[in-house]
């Protein structure tokens, strides 16, 4: 199941990508908290992702910098749910969408020949504009100036 963004070929992420940990979740549970490890915290080393192109795994690390560790793993932590799977499938999917937003990125904008077209009409009456009131300035001064009196 391959994901095509343009040139780039990426995967989904699955938990053999992972290094997956489990641990004590924090915030309101009350007992459950504090005796169920359910906090998701899963790992993506980026430098051994094959499956993942150069191009993309700069741009992650570019957009990502404060999830990427120096150890060049990706790390996501998921606390949404009570249970480990859920948490562990939050996770997974928030690390997809950062990979695919990386991959999204890369690819060029494609443009839209009425916008195009609609822009370059606003620019050249705004420059027309402009002109126009540097003229009308210029004969103020010019006026301004007359010698005969």
């Amino acid at each position: 199941e391959d994901v095509v963004l343009g040139v780039y070929h990426v995967r989904k992420v699955t938990k053999e990508d992972v290094e997956v940990k489990f641990i004590r979740s924090g915030g309101a549970g009350g007992q459950n908290v504090n005796k169920v490890n359910t906090k998701a915290d899963i790992r993506l080393q980026l430098d051994q992702a094959e499956w993942i192109p150069n191009e993309v795994k700069k741009q992650i690390k570019k957009r990502e910098k404060n999830r990427v560790n120096k150890d060049g793993e990706l790390v996501v932590a998921s606390t949404k749910h009570r249970t480990q799977k859920k948490n562990l499938e939050d996770a997974l999917s928030k690390m997809q969408r950062f990979i695919d937003g990386a991959v999204t990125s890369l690819l060029p904008i494609e443009s839209n020949p009425v916008k195009e077209k609609r822009i370059k009409k606003k620019l050249k009456v705004a420059n027309e504009k402009r002109l126009d009131n540097k003229k009308k300035h210029a004969m103020k001064k010019k006026e301004r100036r007359r010698k005969d009196w």
